[in-house]
């Protein structure tokens, strides 16, 4: 080997680099064109097999108490989704049937308790007329015409809520709060005996209400009633005017945890006295989810509890 003499290879790269990137670009480019056409079928595919759950889930959507349900199987063929819409269907014809015999259930009680109820107040009233009965006795027939007058009160607001639900409301006459709140007070004032309270009325302009008699004197008096459950001195205040009723207190109130749960059915608050089912305050707010109204609570700044009972906005 000659140490003078050198030889040199030389390989052009440039070349394999061109179809090196060339082939990377196609690999990617096939890489995307897969994907997406995967995604498009994995997509196209998720929506033909989910459209009849989709249909089913618009379906129920749609079902109001207006109107009534559907057969929904018969949109679908039998497979896993028409086996799901038969279930479906069955279970609402059940609930149905359940909801017409507890409907037809109230109707029939409410119908027959009527009759008593008048029996009782006009046999009450006859003994009252009478110029000669001792004072004790005639106590306790005022007390109970009262709880006659309340029964009488209660079971018709029912009659009219399930007539209602049926879709057979009647019309009703205007009637004025003010009246309606004037019954009241005579009716709570006995209750006020033992009691170092006030009952009294402002009226600052007529409201009058479209809605049978006793459903407004239901509502405002379960307000009243509350009131002087929960008020062991001080003064109620019936405000009517500006479309609303409102019934302010001097009690304690009521604990600003407890206000969510007012609506409750079987809820009692802390400082009630005497018996009770707790059911009152659910009743009045079924009466103003028919009717269209709407009823509040809140804590006055200077004590006691304001309970707004708005027939319309003014």
């Amino acid at each position: 080997k000659d140490e003078d003499l050198w030889a040199f290879l030389i390989y052009d790269v440039s070349e394999n680099q061109r179809l090196t990137r060339q082939l990377w670009w196609a690999l990617s480019g096939v890489v995307i064109l897969f994907s997406l056409l995967s995604l498009g079928i994995g997509l196209w595919s998720s929506r033909r097999v989910m459209k009849p759950v989709s249909d089913l889930a618009q379906r129920l959507v749609s079902v109001s108490e207006e109107t009534p349900h559907p057969r929904l199987s018969q949109s679908f063929v039998d497979d896993e989704v028409g086996q799901l819409a038969a279930a479906l269907d069955d279970y609402a014809e059940r609930l149905h049937h359940l909801v017409e015999r507890d409907r037809e259930f109230n109707a029939d009680v409410s119908h027959e308790l009527r009759t008593p109820l008048a029996v009782i107040s006009g046999a009450t009233e006859l003994l009252l007329a009478q110029q000669d009965l001792p004072d004790k006795t005639r106590v306790r027939l005022l007390r109970i015409a009262r709880a006659a007058r309340q029964s009488t009160d209660i079971t018709t607001a029912l009659l009219h809520l399930v007539r209602a639900e049926r879709g057979t409301h009647e019309d009703s006459q205007a009637h004025n709060v003010r009246e309606v709140a004037e019954k009241l007070v005579k009716l709570h004032e006995p209750l006020l005996e033992n009691k170092a309270l006030k009952l009294r009325i402002e009226e600052t302009d007529r409201v009058s209400v479209i809605a049978p008699e006793s459903v407004i004197s239901v509502a405002v008096g379960n307000l009243v009633a509350n009131a002087v459950r929960y008020t062991p001195s001080g003064e109620i205040v019936i405000v009517v005017g500006n479309g609303c009723v409102r019934v302010e207190d001097t009690g304690p109130g009521i604990p600003e945890e407890e206000l969510d749960h007012v609506f409750d059915r079987h809820f009692r608050g802390q400082g009630a006295t005497g018996k009770g089912a707790g059911l009152g305050l659910a009743i009045v707010k079924r009466l103003c989810e028919l009717y269209g109204w709407s009823i509040r609570f809140s804590n006055r700044e200077r004590g006691g509890l304001r309970a707004e009972l708005r027939f319309f906005e003014s």
